[in-house]
């Protein structure tokens, strides 16, 4: 298990220097990640959701699996409700750190890691539940996830950010699902195709924008210490505790459980940047926790979900 894990966050850690090369060679400019962020988020990341909700997401297994995209929803609000409890302790607030802080807590790697490993430990079943939990996920983050950094403004700045081009693909995929809307053959070759690259390219970029959070790891080390034992250890443990109280199948619990162990979203970095947060706190806290997690996660995984 230690293995697959290892690999796993391995080839993060490899695609985030991709990224960190092409700075180097100067293919990128730093100068460049608005541009880079802009493509990724509202354009390539829209036309991800689209095409994995439609190919994926089966009406007629609603009565059966609705349960999945709840949790994910489930999994972000526990984790905001734990990050507005811990952000209080926090030595270093000014500069959108409280808030990167709290979008962390609140949003973990939900899709990238989980699907390496669950498809290294359980196989391709497990792999189709994350991805019907990601309708959840996906519309968590940005509701939740953007109500973490916007929260403390006003609530038309909140709504505004909220209602963006990644909700109307969640809902246009539902639409198109729901109704039995046939998807035409060359549209949905092209948000495929688009889609894919989605998650690479994002990689690259986070590359680029967390060469400067190595400078300064070692800034802010009692909030990066707190965050990341309450991203990686506090809340997937109650987390964990709670859904062995629920009637879950077993498969359920076994997708829910490893996508809650799960360190900072990658593209944390991006969305503090974006949404007036802090780009270098989430880097840093990228870093730290996806590292720690090689610890924390076997550990927790042997302890809640013995083979």
């Amino acid at each position: 298990m230690m293995y697959q894990v290892f690999l796993s966050i391995l080839e993060t850690f490899i695609v985030f220097g991709v990224g960190a090369i092409a700075w180097k060679l100067k293919m990128i400019e730093t100068g460049d990640l608005d541009k880079l962020s802009r493509l990724t988020l509202d354009l390539f990341f829209p036309m991800l959701t689209f095409s994995t909700i439609t190919r994926t997401f089966d009406p007629d297994r609603l009565s059966e699996l609705w349960v999945m995209p709840l949790l994910g929803i489930a999994i972000m609000l526990f984790g905001a409700g734990a990050g507005w409890i811990f952000k209080r302790f926090m030595k270093s607030r000014g500069h959108g750190r409280e808030g990167t802080f709290h979008h962390i807590c609140a949003i973990n790697n939900y899709v990238f890691l989980p699907i390496i490993v669950l498809q290294n430990i359980y196989g391709e079943r497990h792999v189709a539940l994350l991805l019907l939990m990601n309708v959840g996920s996906t519309i968590g983050f940005w509701t939740i996830g953007v109500a973490t950094f916007t929260g403390g403004g006003s609530w038309k700045q909140t709504l505004k950010s909220i209602f963006s081009i990644n909700i109307a693909a969640v809902v246009a995929a539902l639409l198109v699902s729901f109704l039995g809307i046939p998807v035409p053959e060359a549209l949905d070759y092209t948000f495929k195709y688009l889609g894919d690259i989605t998650v690479p390219l994002m990689l690259v970029v986070i590359g680029v924008a967390l060469v400067g959070s190595f400078r300064g790891m070692l800034e802010n080390w009692y909030d990066m210490l707190l965050l990341s034992a309450v991203r990686l250890v506090v809340i997937p443990a109650a987390l964990l505790l709670l859904l062995r109280l629920l009637p879950l199948p077993e498969e359920v619990y076994q997708v829910t459980a490893v996508v809650a162990l799960m360190p900072a979203a990658s593209s944390s970095v991006l969305v503090a940047k974006r949404y007036g947060g802090d780009p270098d706190f989430a880097g840093r806290a990228i870093i730290l926790t996806t590292l720690f997690s090689l610890g924390t996660i076997p550990l927790l995984m042997e302890i809640f979900l013995p083979r």
